[in-house]
């Protein structure tokens, strides 16, 4: 089961929380910070206040995240701009046709998980998971985007007990 709070929803007030962000099991990357980023404002939305990881809090957020590729699939490939030059030798004009060409690329599969644990003594009070799908090296697969999409999902349910991952589309 993934979400089985330890205390009654009422007892779950806002409050302080810091975050830990834990990307395919490292603490830093390039994504660390974007994906901190969209938790810390999710958490901001639902009136918890996200103060420095090094610090006390009333609450300790841990925030997995999982990426899996499932296959590839069909995407629209990238188009050239129209673009003009001119050189010694003459000038030249490329224009970009409209196609219907597909690239193959991998279906990425990312999961958060969000631990809640009480500061003072490390019990857990709420944990759920959401999944997404995304097509890899697309916009919508952004660390920042993905982060949000997932983080908002689970903290506006906080801390109502999920009976599964949260498919997020």
């Amino acid at each position: 089961m993934l979400a089985v709070p330890s205390v009654a929803a009422e007892t779950l007030p806002p409050g302080t929380v810091t975050l830990t962000v834990v990307d395919d099991g490292k603490t830093d990357g390039p994504e660390i910070p974007a994906i901190a980023d969209a938790v810390g404002d999710a958490f901001n939305s639902a009136n918890y206040l996200v103060l420095p990881a090094t610090g006390p809090s009333r609450y300790r957020a841990r925030v997995a995240i999982d990426h899996e590729q499932r296959g590839l699939v069909g995407a629209p490939s990238g188009t050239k701009a129209p673009a003009a030059s001119v050189a010694n030798w003459g000038g030249g004009v490329q224009l970009a046709l409209p196609t219907q060409k597909q690239d193959l690329r991998a279906l990425i599969v990312t999961r958060m998980t969000i631990t809640l644990t009480a500061w003072r003594d490390g019990r857990t009070l709420w944990t759920g998971s959401a999944v997404t799908a995304q097509v890899g090296g697309t916009q919508a697969n952004a660390p920042a985007v993905v982060g949000a999409k997932l983080a908002g999902a689970l903290v506006s349910r906080m801390p109502a007990v999920l009976e599964g991952p949260l498919s997020v589309p």
